[in-house]
């Protein structure tokens, strides 16, 4: 004991001593003993496993491989899916190869895991999703320190196959990179010297019409009843595939109910607008190549599921509408060309920073083939993590609000909303009449898509706080819209004005955030693109006769061009509401959902129709009724017709006739349009919105419908609960 105590005093002298020395041996890590490395093999590599049909199932397999220097043990191997967040369509299931989740494997040895699909009474046509292994792998962590390796995920995937086969199977892609062979035609024939233009014309036509059959069949072949519950996030038609790797950019495709109407549509519209373009008889070559390309962008825009591969498609879109207005557009078209590249480019830096921030902030996931990052730009996976709950912040603002505004700011740009609407009149006066249809038949609804589709889904706590902005902005529009078009003495200015107010129409129904309200603005969206797209071909009717769109200096044309009339008259009556046209359904419906939140802005939008109803009808009354000025008679645009005016032409009817139709089907019987969106804009409500005392009438419960809850996780978690079955909504 007397020798203890000396030597205990002298071993903490030694130690307070050399305190740096002794820590560095204490903390040091022990050196541990063999252990594996896990590797995922599959045939080709870089790609997502492939599963073929086998029978009724489709059937694949990967390899799990060690590469360590000590023995690996998987602890699960488990399909990335959740019944909260179902990932994959149902009858998903991995095992390893002989049975069981759980292995032993020795220094270089393997076992496959086998994929099986069981697609009996599944309702998607696609599989696209993740098969997670957890391990004791280890790999080397910060400073080359061992430390236990992430989960390892491999990508599967796998088609059911469609009646149009290899077309089937890609027809978004081939909507949208279609119009480009035109593109291409185009440059063929400028560099053999073909000078025959005219037969561009009859080219476009045909593209667009064979876009216009397929966009038919995907109307056909869309699953109205698929959700998120039957996988793939709810998206049918889905392409995906890893791009730029070094970006973690991936091409992801696909629709919805939100985006199914709006690529029909756009499919209507490119074609109506390429009968239109028919005015058009300068520069051809360049003209069409311009049309072509702007119509690849604009398919783009509503099928990319990828913030980047939107960007680039929104951005696809800017350059061509430059050049079709800035070179074939009126006096002051450079002016117009100008503004409407500024505004637009404003619009676009602020959602590029928005989608920075979301691709910086992203968390650990998987890419399309499983390799895992910490940061992507796919909607989907974004949709997962809680942004409000991460509490972070921009210059001590909270970031969810401020990236909020800044994609508002460039989505309301494209609307147009008040105060950032000045570069619509201008643009649609200058614009020749196919570009004007364009326009404000597509165009205008990317503004209120961009909004459902990132802000709603992305952002939907920023939404909520962000809701009553959102209406007031709206009824701002509808009434300002409405005086200003009332104001106008150019009919084509007066139609731009009144596509200004009825966008209000929209704005102020996302506001609502009901159910209602929801649809109501996807109908809106729709059937505002058919009666403008109407409007502004009607505008180029007579214009191209006379070259004036002066309302003060017509009268009687009803006795000259009684077709015409009719047809004017159909379009304004729709443009205003009337019941049995489809107009009447958007602004009804936007009246049903914002009434039991907005009583008081609801009741100034009702104002906004009463004020469409008299420009509608007072430039009616100037135009085509009274006594025809007999002063048209000497006109030297007349002439070649003996001092009349020309009825409107066949090529001019083929134009019309299909948006006038579907504009009185419609009218009568929504359910087509309604059958398409009901599921999509149920599944955005349940992420905005609880049911309250304000809401008509709440969303199906989740069951009713085949829904589920959006989950969303706020930090990584890489596995469910034991026995669970399935990996919860892990990121």
């Amino acid at each position: 004991m007397k020798l203890l105590i000396p030597l205990l005093v002298a071993l903490s002298v030694v130690l307070g001593a050399a305190p740096p020395a002794l820590a560095q041996a204490l903390d040091a890590p022990r050196a541990p003993g063999p252990r594996g490395q896990i590797a995922l093999r599959a045939e080709p590599p870089g790609a997502p496993v492939e599963l073929a049909a086998s029978g009724p199932d489709h059937v694949g397999s990967f390899t799990i491989e060690n590469q360590g220097d000590g023995p690996l043990k998987v602890t699960r191997v488990i399909v990335r899916t959740s019944p909260e967040d179902p990932r994959v369509p149902p009858g998903v299931s991995a095992e390893l190869d002989g049975g069981g989740a759980s292995a032993t494997l020795a220094p270089g040895a393997s076992r496959k895991v086998v994929v099986r699909w069981k697609t009996a009474g599944v309702r998607a046509r696609e599989l696209y999703g993740h098969v997670v292994v957890e391990s004791d792998a280890v790999a080397a962590g910060a400073a080359g320190v061992l430390e236990v390796a992430r989960t390892v995920a491999m990508g599967i995937h796998a088609e059911r196959g469609s009646s149009l086969g290899f077309v089937g199977d890609h027809i978004l892609s081939i909507l949208t990179f279609l119009p480009l062979l035109g593109v291409v035609a185009v440059f063929l024939a400028h560099l053999f010297r073909y000078r025959d233009d005219r037969k561009l014309r009859l080219m476009t036509v045909v593209l667009m019409g064979v876009n216009l059959v397929l966009a038919a069949w995907l109307y056909a072949q869309f699953d109205r009843g698929f959700t998120r519950i039957d996988g793939n996030d709810g998206y049918q038609f889905i392409e995906h595939g890893v791009w730029i790797r070094s970006l973690n950019v991936e091409y992801f495709v696909g629709v919805d109910g939100v985006s199914i109407s709006m690529v029909l549509l756009t499919a209507l519209i490119s074609f109506v607008g390429a009968l239109a373009s028919y005015s058009v008889h300068d520069q051809l070559k360049g003209y069409f190549a311009m049309y072509n390309l702007l119509v690849t962008g604009m398919f783009g825009v509503f099928i990319a599921l990828d913030l980047f591969l939107f960007f680039v498609f929104w951005e696809v879109m800017l350059l061509p509408m430059y050049f079709l207005i800035g070179i074939w557009g009126g006096p002051r078209r450079e002016y117009a060309a100008i503004k409407f590249f500024l505004y637009t480019l404003a619009g676009s830096v602020f959602m590029l920073l928005a989608f920075i921030w979301f691709y910086l902030n992203a968390g650990h996931t998987y890419l399309v083939d499983g390799q895992a990052t910490e940061r992507i730009f796919s909607i989907p996976e974004l949709s997962r993590v809680a942004w409000a709950a991460q509490g972070l912040t921009i210059l001590g603002a909270a970031a969810v609000k401020v990236v909020w505004i800044w994609l508002f700011v460039g989505f309301a740009i494209k609307i147009p909303m008040f105060p950032f609407h000045t570069w619509l009149p201008d643009a649609h006066v200058e614009a020749p009449t196919a570009i004007s249809v364009i326009l404000a038949g597509v165009l205008l609804k990317m503004g209120t898509y961009g909004i459902l589709r990132i802000n709603f889904t992305l952002l939907p706590e920023a939404t909520q706080w962000a809701a009553p902005a959102m209406a007031v902005f709206g009824v701002v529009n509808i009434l300002y819209g409405a005086f200003c078009a009332m104001a106008q003495s150019d009919l084509k200015k007066l139609v731009a004005y009144s596509s200004v107010s009825h966008m209000g129409f929209t704005l102020l129904a996302l506001g609502a955030m009901t159910p209602q309200g929801i649809q109501a603005c996807l109908v809106q969206m729709f059937n505002h693109g058919l009666i403008t797209g109407m409007l502004f071909t009607l505008v180029g009717v007579v214009y191209d006769r006379v070259h004036t769109r002066d309302i003060d200096r017509f009268g009687g044309l009803a006795s000259e061009m009684p077709l015409y009339t009719a047809l004017v008259g159909f379009a304004f009556m729709a443009s205003l509401g009337l019941p049995g046209l489809s107009g009447f359904w958007g602004e009804a419906m936007t009246f049903i959902g914002a009434f039991p939140r907005y009583r008081a802005l609801t009741i100034l939008a009702a104002v906004g129709v009463i004020v469409t109803a008299a420009y509608h009808l007072w430039a009616l009354q100037r135009m085509f009724l009274g006594t025809f000025r007999a002063s048209w008679r000497q006109s030297k645009y007349l002439e070649p017709f003996g001092g009349k005016f020309p009825e409107i032409s066949g090529r001019e009817l083929a134009s019309i006739a299909p948006l006038a139709a579907l504009v009185l089907v419609l009218g009568f019987w929504p359910r087509p349009l309604l059958s398409l969106i009901d599921r999509g804009a149920l599944e955005v409500h349940r992420l905005v919105d609880r049911p309250g005392q304000s809401q008509i009438a709440g969303a199906p419960s989740v069951d009713s419908v085949g829904g589920a809850a959006h989950a969303r996780a706020g930090a990584p978690d890489e596995g469910a609960s034991p026995g669970q079955g399935s990996l919860a909504s892990a990121r």
